[in-house]
């Protein structure tokens, strides 16, 4: 259970060696910045650094080369392997990535290409709704130009409703029966029509038309619509041609990537560099820095900074009552990765200690539990263990992953003890027994499991206190709930099986619950306060009833995978032969990968519930501030600082 201890670093040195002490200490990764505007800080001379031109141009830079990336991605005809290993480069090689190449060309490029890629994409789709506009007209066999050389003939061509339709038809015919009248195509409720007529009849065909709700064509018809269309589809092909060129183009630009990369990680770490010096003081020579390191590296930086910078000024100090230090936690390698869960709650308050080992094993056993398959063990392993070996995982992901190839050994132990492999696919004889044929056996075992954790949360508690000088409120806070619950847990033992010890359990549980009532309101000043906060606190115990009942679901969860998985086989088993030898094999495998998958999400999160709600309700706090040093932090290559 181990918070490692933090050492308070305050360095002062020459402002011309600024950019390489933060250089240094980024290098070096284990140093905490902390922003001096947050802090009260009252030094003679002291100002503090304003961003710039050398920060704002980097960001620019950024902003550029992160374009370049994302364009480039997109264009790439071959996507990145999950399997593929990040490169790893030395420090200098890393320094020198700026400079080394041609990655503004390369930006200059991309833009000029994304630039006329969207000017094309916006002309087609002009071209495109053009053509969806002169289609319906497409059937209209003149043009404007030809309509207009007829000296005596006036025409309208134009649309309106549907439903005026018949009753147009009918008064143009009445009108004069020389007037020529065509419909040209109907869409949705609009129906397009030309009209012929004599100049003599332009004013009354006009008026007719404004009844009806005429609307005037507003596209220009040079020529015919027939043609028109045919000429923007030419323009369409042409484009076509003209931005697969251009993403060829694109494709070419494509073998730069690597390259782009490599400099998108170093301009994002300088950027981060630049960034912290905001959080620096200045005097007229001088740059001061405070920061967090944990007391396994404080030598390290020591050694780094007085090796290297003869005219720096170094200071370790331990944190005092106001200071809020950042978390880092340690432990062996079977429970560092469960680290992880706890992070994922809250990292602990420097006061609390960390709850990771006791969390570790109480989770392998909540997800074998409910996993509960051999085969489903089996392949937790299997794939777990192919992705630690061949896949280039971060941190906080590995973890995860190392934590349910952990896990696959508890569901294959319970798979055994439950008589469970893939559902049943196999027949293994359960070493203790089947929960579809004796769920209360397991529904005991799951709430007697759920009563240990309570306890040991309590203990976690009692231990805190302990370690904190606490005796007496450990006494009162955990040593009475322990009476308490422990007499009614074994109260109800001894009754079910007709086993000695009811009496004296009364006693015990009376007893706990009367220490309960006169010390849980203690912090009261009234008497009356007090007393109520006391029984206030007793009424809790129906949350203690309820919490264990929650470790039910150990049952449920196992119950539901192992009948899903065999509603596969029997769906399997009812197809008659030689269907069953066919269709079989792809009704098993997907159906327990769903099962799988399904069931190990499940599993996951109910496993963290019972951690996070039941498990740290009784004694966590939490809250700890994640410890951020400024480190050299890559997405694409892998910097050795070691060389």
């Amino acid at each position: 259970m181990a918070i490692v201890k933090m050492k308070k670093l305050t360095l002062a040195a020459p402002q011309g060696e600024r950019d390489k002490i933060l250089d240094a200490i980024q290098t070096s990764g284990c140093v905490e910045i902390v922003d001096l505007k947050d802090e009260d800080v009252n030094i003679e001379g002291a100002s503090f650094y304003e961003e710039g031109k050398a920060v704002s141009q980097t960001q620019i830079d950024y902003n550029h080369v992160k374009f370049t990336y994302d364009f480039l991605k997109s264009k790439a005809a071959e996507k990145e392997s999950l399997f593929s290993k990040r490169e790893i480069i030395s420090k200098k090689d890393f320094d020198s990535l700026e400079g080394k190449n041609n990655w503004n060309e390369v930006y200059l490029k991309a833009k000029d290409i994304e630039d006329l890629l969207n000017n094309k994409k916006n002309e087609k789709s002009k071209l495109a709704t053009q053509i969806e506009q002169y289609s319906q007209w497409t059937n209209l066999d003149v043009s404007e130009k030809e309509l207009s050389a007829l000296k005596k003939v006036s025409y309208f061509i134009g649309t309106i409703q549907k439903k005026y339709e018949t009753k147009l038809i009918d008064e143009i015919s009445e009108l004069d029966d020389k007037i020529y009248m065509e419909k040209i195509a109907e869409k949705q409720q609009d129906v397009s029509i030309f009209i012929l007529c004599h100049n003599d009849r332009k004013n009354d065909v006009s008026e007719i038309l404004k009844k009806y709700g005429y609307m005037k064509l507003n596209l220009e018809i040079h020529d015919k619509p027939r043609d028109i269309v045919e000429e923007l589809n030419s323009e369409i092909i042409k484009i076509d041609k003209e931005i697969e060129e251009l993403n060829s183009n694109a494709l070419e630009l494509c073998k730069s990537i690597k390259d782009v990369e490599k400099t998108y990680d170093y301009l994002s770490n300088k950027l981060e560099v630049e960034n912290s010096i905001s959080s620096l003081i200045k005097t007229q020579k001088t740059f001061i820095l405070n920061g967090w390191v944990t007391v396994d590296n404080e030598e390290k930086i020591k050694n780094i900074i007085e090796g290297n910078f003869k005219d720096a000024y170094l200071i370790f100090e331990g944190p005092t009552e106001d200071d809020n230090p950042p978390v880092v936690l340690k432990n062996n390698a079977f429970v560092e990765p469960f680290e992880a869960i706890t992070s994922m709650y809250a990292l602990p308050l420097q006061t609390e200690i960390d709850p990771t080992p006791v969390v570790a094993p109480f989770y392998i056993l909540f997800f074998g539990m409910m996993m509960a398959d051999i085969g489903y063990g089996i392949l937790l392993a299997v794939i777990g263990i192919f992705m630690l070996k061949k896949m280039d995982l971060k941190d906080d992901i590995r973890k995860i992953i190392k934590i349910l190839v952990y896990c696959s050994i508890p569901t294959m132990i319970f798979g055994w003890l439950y008589g469970g492999f893939f559902g049943g696919i196999i027949p293994v004889k359960p070493l203790w027994v089947n929960p579809v044929d004796d769920p209360m056996a397991v529904l005991m075992a799951s709430l007697a499991i759920g009563v240990i954790h309570l306890d040991t949360g309590l203990g976690v508690k009692a231990y805190e206190l302990i370690k904190s000088g606490k005796y007496l409120d450990a006494l009162m806070d955990v040593g009475s709930w322990y009476a308490l619950l422990g007499g009614l847990v074994w109260m109800f033992i001894a009754k079910q099986n007709n086993l000695p010890g009811f009496h004296g359990a009364s006693i015990f549980a009376i007893v706990g619950a009367i220490a309960i009532v006169l010390t849980a309101g203690r912090s009261s000043k009234s008497i009356g306060g007090k007393l109520v906060g006391g029984l206030y606190s007793l009424y809790g115990v129906t949350g203690y009833l309820g919490d264990t009942l929650s470790y039910s679901r150990l049952l449920a969860l196992g119950l539901s995978s192992g009948l899903i998985g065999w509603a596969f086989n029997l769906l399997i088993d009812l197809i008659p032969a030689p269907g069953k030898y066919i269709a079989g094999p792809f009704i098993f495998v997907i159906g327990h990968t769903f099962n799988f998958l399904i069931g190990g999400l499940g599993t996951f999160v109910h496993s963290c519930r019972l951690i996070y709600l039941e498990f740290f309700g009784k004694f966590y706090e939490g809250g700890g501030k994640v410890f951020t040093p400024l480190k050299i932090n890559t997405k694409f290559v892998k910097v050795n600082t070691e060389g």
